[in-house]
């Protein structure tokens, strides 16, 4: 019982410590590009190329009217890039800090928000991709992307609690960045990003997405952008459910190997 205690007075001193975490996540970003022309830009870049070319592609075989479907799949592949981050790379989140673990005495916290900060700032490049489509078929909403604020700070929520529970397995099981690479990629094809969830109303097929948490984590931030209101409270409902379901486990994990992690890296 007494490492709960331990548990949140380290994290309530890794908040305090917030130049470090956000010193070291937006090193993390650099590093990517060192010696790289246009450096971060270039994922900006990658995102556009690929809205251009497989997004007009695809949307003409299944036939989706383009002022909706380009700023839909551009919208849900980078919400979604960010929740694949949060559950693949964050496995190394311990890992790949070993040595300042060893050497340092700051809480192992911070190499938890330092992995949010990088993968945040990542977010915030490619989201915005979405802003050309929408000023070339006059659909951009300055509200809209108001109002997906507290959708977007309920994904950076849920991807915390991603990144703990990873952070902490990937301690103990360093297979589990490579198995959750595979299970995400088959969750890919189950959530509408590619395709419009109406697609699968149509073919009676929506429990496949009504019973994807994943689907409300996008829907809470995609769909106040595209379409300038809130979702439907259910959807905020349902994404906040599984919220606090994450978090109860990553409360539950870290109390059970933070203690742990110096000796199992």
């Amino acid at each position: 019982m007494q490492a709960m205690p331990q548990l949140l007075s380290d994290s309530l001193q890794a908040l305090r410590a917030w130049r470090v975490w956000r010193f070291l996540g937006v090193q993390d970003v650099k590093a990517r590009f060192r010696r790289s022309a246009i450096g971060p830009v270039w994922i900006f870049v990658n995102m556009f190329l690929f809205v251009a070319g497989a997004g007009v592609l695809y949307g003409v075989m299944i036939k989706q009217p383009m002022k909706e479907f380009l700023p839909y799949l551009t919208a849900g592949f980078a919400i979604w890039g960010f929740l694949v981050t949060s559950l693949t790379e964050s496995g190394y989140a311990f890992v790949n800090a070993e040595g300042y673990i060893k050497q340092f005495c700051y809480p192992k916290q911070i190499y938890l928000l330092r992995m949010l900060v990088a993968s945040t700032i990542i977010l915030l490049i490619t989201l915005p991709a979405v802003i050309p489509a929408q000023l070339f078929f006059r659909s951009f909403s300055i509200v809209g992307w108001l109002l997906a604020v507290p959708g977007l700070l309920l994904l950076l929520l849920a991807a915390l609690g991603h990144i703990t529970i990873c952070a902490y397995l990937g301690v103990r099981f360093r297979d589990l960045p490579h198995a959750a690479g595979g299970i995400m990629q088959v969750a890919f094809f189950a959530t509408p990003i590619m395709f419009p969830a109406k697609v699968l109303r149509e073919r009676h097929l929506a429990l496949i997405y009504q019973l994807n948490p994943f689907y409300y984590l996008l829907e809470i931030v995609r769909h106040p952008i595209l379409q300038g209101d809130l979702a439907a409270p259910e959807t905020y409902a349902f994404a906040g459910i599984y919220i606090l379901l994450v978090w109860m486990f990553a409360a539950l994990l870290a109390r059970s190997l933070d203690s742990r992690v110096v000796i199992l890296l």
